[in-house]
């Protein structure tokens, strides 16, 4: 998998899902970006081929994304 050698975004706090989700896809097309809303289940496996993004009410991103 080839990231550029990036594992997190952390430009990316604050910003809304949409940018957030672009910029990932911009720098690594091959992963998965899903987006966490507040208070969603989710499992505990560690996949490098996903990225989690946590967003706010607002759909704006509010943990620093990463690999996993």
């Amino acid at each position: 998998m080839n990231t550029g050698g990036k594992q997190t975004w952390p430009e990316l706090v604050g910003k809304p899902y949409a940018e957030a989700e672009a910029v990932i896809k911009r720098d690594a097309p091959e992963l998965k970006v899903s987006k966490v809303k507040p208070g969603s289940m989710m499992t505990k496996d560690y996949r490098l081929d996903r990225v989690r993004v946590f967003v706010d009410n607002e759909d704006k991103v509010e943990k620093t994304p990463s690999l996993g």
